[in-house]
């Protein structure tokens, strides 16, 4: 009997080593330290990082045009750890244009912070370290922040009928920030 049947799986996810993910339908972006405006305090201090890399991401997303509610996709961030004026590195961080949408995250490897925040007076942080799972509520803004010394790996599964919303985060930014000084984190208010 021939085993004609049988297939590789469509992707794989290393919990291991540099955690990468490879496979069908997966596709990398990135951003530099300098393009992340509107997210830190000192946009000025942006440009001392040059060409910098400031994360990447890669989805595998079998429905990537389409947005249909239901299709899943499954992404990994990899934030490099840097600093903008003591400012820990973290992505722009966004809410769910389609509210009804939650999130998981499960982080890889490294440490740092997953925040929340509903918009108005529910703000807080969750610790994030290699094996963390984060339930993540299709209300509240998200973001990510590394607080470490290595690069913060984090497995997201989502659903793109999502649509996240970045320019909410621009435009109103989250309560606090998180700054590493003398090998401290601290919280500052906004």
């Amino acid at each position: 009997m021939s085993e004609e049947f049988v297939r590789e799986p469509k992707g794989i996810q290393e919990f291991w080593g540099e955690c990468l993910l490879k496979g069908q339908a997966t596709k990398p972006r990135q951003k530099l330290v300098k393009e992340c405006t509107g997210i830190y305090k000192n946009e000025a201090a942006l440009q001392e990082h040059g060409d910098d890399l400031a994360y990447w991401v890669i989805n595998q997303n079998f429905h990537r045009e389409d947005y249909v509610k239901g299709t899943l996709q499954w992404g990994i961030t990899y934030m490099n750890p840097f600093n903008v004026d003591g400012e820990c590195a973290m992505t722009s961080g966004h809410y769910h244009g389609d509210s009804d949408c939650d999130e998981y995250y499960y982080t890889l490897k490294g440490e740092g912070y997953l925040l929340f925040w509903d918009g108005k007076d529910d703000f807080y942080a969750e610790k994030m370290y290699r094996g963390s799972l984060h339930y993540i509520n299709g209300h509240y803004a998200h973001r990510i922040i590394n607080t470490g010394d290595d690069v913060l790996a984090v497995a997201a599964c989502s659903l793109p009928s999502s649509k996240q919303d970045h320019e909410a985060i621009k435009e109103h930014g989250f309560p606090y920030r998180c700054y590493k000084r003398d090998g401290k984190i601290v919280w500052e208010k906004q």
